[in-house]
């Protein structure tokens, strides 16, 4: 019989089978990071059309009522920042907690059902009690970043947004309030407290005002992070990214400090800008020309380098 008959042919050695195995695991290795990439890629362009309707939302919402949606409506009869005796809205006589920006333009993003669920049968109506509360257990899809991995908060179960209005270029709350302070009111931003801005009011160019910025919350877990319904604001004093956020390598807080606007997103954030467009601004962007894009109508010039 020869020597070379089949039935004696032996299989694979040790060696060679772990040879096979690590030019496997080199192959896996330097294919991940394309995966890797090409996810976090589809994940942004679905954060950017997310922000984009967003911002159609706006502008329906604009055309239907002649203003953009304030940004949050808190009042407190007792203090001249945060009241509405002046006949610019319908805060009540006692303190108010009303819906924000991102509730008032439900009916513009396809949610009429949710919208026409809350009870606005009292005035003042309030977010913090019956239905209204309950109702902010509901999800909204543009609202919420795929890159984040938070979804349910805490007791009452409420939804997560990781999109916030930009009120000023120093801070969203102004430290005047018997409660111990309110959203700003009189910012340098688009999103203010009881105070709606139109087209009209940006003097800088809606293509050069930030108007909706990306926000995160706490690491996946933690059921921390800011909720939908009453329209958070930020300011952008912090930068993008900054120390007070968990992409900036902080800790989550509850307006302890000024958190800033952040993405989980590599190098940056999603911005909405008034004119409707949506931009990923870079974490490295200059304060000065963060600033500038933030007020409406500050006069600054922003050169193409600075951008």
């Amino acid at each position: 019989m020869g020597r070379h008959d089949s039935r004696y042919r032996q299989g694979f050695t040790l060696v060679e089978l772990l040879v096979v195995i690590a030019i496997i695991a080199i192959l896996i290795a330097l294919l991940l990071p394309a995966v890797q990439a090409a996810r976090e890629a589809a994940r942004r362009t679905h954060c950017t059309n997310n922000f984009k309707q967003i911002g159609i939302a706006m502008h329906s919402y604009h055309t239907a009522m002649g203003t953009f949606p304030w940004g949050m409506a808190w009042c407190e009869v007792t203090n001249p920042e945060a009241n509405c005796q002046d006949g610019s809205c319908e805060c009540g006589t006692t303190n108010f907690f009303g819906l924000g920006w991102d509730g008032l333009i439900l009916p513009y993003l396809e949610r009429v059902e949710l919208y026409e669920q809350f009870d606005f049968s009292e005035l003042p109506y309030q977010m913090f009690s019956g239905i209204n509360l309950e109702l902010k257990g509901n999800y909204i899809a543009v609202y919420n970043c795929p890159s984040d991995p938070q979804d349910k908060m805490g007791y009452p179960i409420r939804r997560r947004t990781s999109a916030a209005g930009v009120a000023d270029t120093q801070s969203a709350w102004q430290a005047t309030s018997s409660l111990g302070q309110h959203p700003i009111r009189h910012g340098d931003g688009m999103m203010l407290n009881v105070d709606a801005k139109r087209v009209r009011d940006v003097y800088d160019g809606t293509s050069h005002t930030l108007f909706v910025g990306e926000v995160t919350g706490g690491e996946a877990g933690t059921k921390a992070g800011w909720n939908w319904s009453n329209g958070i604001l930020f300011s952008t004093v912090m930068g993008i990214n900054g120390p007070n956020t968990i992409p900036g390598a902080g800790t989550f807080q509850i307006w302890a400090t000024e958190p800033g606007f952040s993405s989980y997103h590599p190098d940056g954030a999603h911005f909405l800008r008034v004119d409707g467009s949506v931009k990923f601004e870079s974490e490295n962007m200059d304060q000065a020309v963060l600033a500038a894009l933030t007020t409406r109508a500050g006069g600054e010039v922003i050169s193409s380098n600075g951008l």
